[in-house]
């Protein structure tokens, strides 16, 4: 069984110490401050309008991690809800997600975001390569691994976790929501969906998603010629056979990009995740 060419052509589109002289006995290196992640640093200031850049370098649980991303955090103190928001093909934390994240703040939420495998314009990192862009196993484990870090801030009630992304970056959030359903309370993407289980594309599986739980908002534009329409209606409807709860919205005369900032959009995912208990 094949696709028509033009589908098959979209989804493809989308995968893009130094010695001293003390005799003293050496001592073992001092553990890291209490709720500080070993391997985390930040640099700036996230209450900022730029918020600040942070860096994770470390092995856990048998993955190496060498990241990079942004932190954005409303000011005052208490326990604040999240959400981890990933970026699209050519894009990178710095991008889009920080672009999204100037929103998102305003809401009261801890924005975090780092980049994935199909970033552009800054290092990789690890785990993965360019050959794994999308909802692959490696950017699952990044986005997993941003939910440890927000734990360790000491400022987020993991009990408000949310995910949200776009295109290639929406696959990812798909694919963290079905791979790790418990942490998160709600869901939101624009421009993405599920591909056919036969069909070897970026985007995940319709066997892929099937542990979904979070409810799940959607948003697509008709005028979006670089992931089509059709996959996210087969998403919606994956979800609908599994009882998730969620929503399919379709935006016309909206293309790939402008749905991912559109005004309108963005005030119907914080509608969702007030409904939905993150905010």
């Amino acid at each position: 069984m094949t696709l028509p060419r033009t589908l098959l052509v979209v989804f493809l589109i989308c995968s893009a110490a130094a010695c001293g002289g003390s005799d003293r006995a050496p001592t073992a290196p001092s553990p890291p401050p209490v709720g500080q992640l070993a391997g985390f640093t930040l640099n700036g200031d996230p209450t900022s309008a730029n918020g600040a850049r942070w860096t994770y370098q470390a092995t856990a649980a048998g993955v190496t991690y060498d990241l990079q991303g942004i932190l954005l955090r409303p000011a005052g103190s208490g326990s604040f809800p999240a959400v981890i928001i990933s970026h699209g093909a050519t894009g990178n934390a710095t991008g889009y997600s920080l672009l999204i994240a100037r929103t998102m703040v305003g809401w009261g939420l801890v924005c975090i975001a780092t980049n994935y495998t199909h970033s552009s314009g800054v290092p990789i990192g690890a785990p993965g390569t360019a050959a794994d862009p999308g909802a692959s196993v490696a950017n699952v484990q990044r986005a997993r691994q941003l939910v440890e870090i927000l734990r360790s801030l000491g400022y987020v009630d993991m009990n408000r976790l949310a995910l949200h992304g776009h295109s290639l970056g929406a696959f990812v959030t798909t694919a963290v929501a079905a791979a790790h359903p418990d942490p998160f309370r709600a869901a939101s993407h624009t421009a993405g969906g599920i591909r056919p289980d036969f069909l070897d594309a970026p985007a995940p599986s319709e066997a892929q998603i099937a542990t979904i739980r979070a409810p799940y908002q959607i948003h697509h534009g008709i005028d979006d010629f670089v992931v089509p329409l059709l996959a996210d209606q087969l998403f919606a409807a994956a979800l609908a056979a599994r009882g998730v709860d969620h929503e399919l919205l379709i935006y016309p005369g909206i293309d790939h990009v402008e749905v991912s900032i559109s005004t309108t959009v963005l005030d119907r995912i914080r509608q969702w995740y007030r409904l939905k208990g993150v905010l």
